[in-house]
């Protein structure tokens, strides 16, 4: 199994949304036209994302075994915790 999975998330709203890292509730403000990467560190052959969205929110969890909190990169920026989130 690839050790570093990751996933990609758009924006194809015409609004700010949240991208939500659970299980740590960690938030990330989305303009329109975002697109970030999510990788995972160390995945187990268990490993997967789950990924559940509305109008506000694209909420991100990170299960099974080795996972540990991910990478969050934009154009191949590390993001930090918190980044956009003041567009409420």
């Amino acid at each position: 199994m690839n050790k570093n999975p990751k996933i990609k998330i758009g924006n194809d709203f015409q609004k700010p949304i949240i991208l939500c890292i659970e299980p740590w509730a960690t938030e990330y403000g989305m303009m329109p036209n975002d697109e970030f990467e999510i990788i995972a560190d160390d995945a187990k052959d268990d490993f997967y994302f789950h990924i559940v969205f509305d109008n506000k929110r694209i909420t991100v969890f990170v299960e099974g075994e080795g996972a540990s909190f991910p990478q969050i990169c934009q154009d191949g920026k590390l993001l930090g915790y918190g980044h956009n989130r003041n567009f409420e």
